[in-house]
């Protein structure tokens, strides 16, 4: 992909994200932005992989979300500016910023970086769409979900069903695909295998009271209703 013959505030199509990410093995695409997670030997290497990513960002002119943990540098990089879209200069930056990490300790950890959003099942979104909003602060963002504008915290997405559950409420927990099965493992002992008739886009647990979790992966599908 050329990038200086393209306006670097172009979004990208599902296809060009994809043939991207096919250069950027320590990447994932994850609701309109690129992610990734990277592990070090110890907290010393991963700040100074930090001063690497600051670096990056103040010539790319494009900064990134992080999130330093110890030994684990999470990064995250979309375009607010045209809608908390995924854009050729956050292709630019992840590309710089991959062989960086191929030049340093770093070891891509794509199954750590995980993503919650709350579900709420409803007959009619538009009605609870500006409680909510007030409420948390958010704004509407992509695909019409409701997003924390600092991206800190879950985004709120509105399941419409002519049949709600009585629990109206469910998480929906976003992994790497190459984690599932990990995932899966895990949960066996305290949830069962749960309702797997769409995997590997999404594994439906319950709890004892009806609760609902949705495990789900990046796969291009809307996760369930969940009736």
């Amino acid at each position: 992909m050329d990038l200086d013959k393209n306006s670097p505030t172009r979004v990208l199509s599902t296809y060009e994200v994809a043939r991207a990410l096919k250069e950027l093995p320590s990447w994932r695409e994850r609701h309109g932005a690129l992610v990734c997670a990277w592990e070090f030997p110890d907290s010393r290497e991963a700040v100074d992989f930090l001063a690497i990513v600051a670096e990056a960002a103040e010539r790319q002119g494009h900064h990134p979300d992080v999130d330093w943990r110890w030994n684990t540098i999470f990064l995250s990089t979309t375009s607010h500016d045209v809608g908390s879209e995924i854009t050729l200069r956050d292709v630019a930056l992840a590309t710089l910023l991959e062989f960086a990490a191929a030049d340093s300790s770093a070891v891509a950890a794509p199954q750590r970086h995980q993503d919650v959003h709350l579900g709420i099942d409803t007959r009619d979104p538009a009605r609870l769409e500006d409680f909510w909003i007030d409420v948390m602060g958010y704004r509407k963002g992509r695909d019409g979900d409701l997003v924390d504008p600092a991206g800190r915290n879950p985004r709120i997405w509105f399941q419409e069903t002519e049949t709600p559950n009585p629990n109206r409420m469910h998480i929906d927990k976003y992994i790497s695909r190459s984690g599932l099965e990990h995932a899966q493992a895990e949960l066996e002992a305290s949830a069962g295998t749960g309702d797997r008739t769409h995997e590997p886009s999404w594994t439906i647990y319950t709890d004892a009271d009806g609760n609902r979790v949705c495990l789900c992966t990046s796969d291009g599908e809307q996760p369930p209703a969940l009736d």
